[in-house]
């Protein structure tokens, strides 16, 4: 499942683009295959009423599909999961540090954006 909603217009904001939904549609559930010809440049993970150690328990049933290793995200290390229900799950004030933080994961130091220790968590492959 794909974040849609506001979830591709904070990404709009942080500098991105979403490649997999539309803002201000419902959440599409989508295909390996659809994801695979997609092959985004950088994959967030910021599921609902999930923290941090959730998603990334959650990532190992990504990881267990080859299709996962084929991902150019995946292979340049461009994993990024986040606290969905403390920043993006709940529409509010909040979805602005959401921006802020999606800005320092897609554009790093460049986007000028203080990141307290554990705001986000890149992974691995």
């Amino acid at each position: 499942m794909t974040a849609g909603h506001w979830m591709p217009d904070l990404v709009a904001h942080a500098g991105g683009r979403a490649v997999l939904a539309v803002a201000g549609q419902p959440s599409p559930v989508i295909t390996w295959e659809t994801l695979v010809k997609a092959d985004p440049d950088v994959i967030t993970v910021a599921a609902c009423g999930r923290s941090i150690e959730e998603g990334v328990s959650d990532l190992g049933d990504l990881r267990a599909r080859a299709e996962w290793g084929w991902l150019q995200a995946v292979q340049r290390g461009r994993v990024y999961v986040f606290d969905g229900s403390a920043y993006f799950n709940r529409p509010g004030p909040r979805l602005v540090r959401s921006a802020e933080l999606l800005a320092a994961a897609l554009h790093g130091d460049r986007a000028g954006v203080a990141v307290e220790p554990g705001a986000f968590l890149r992974v691995e492959a």
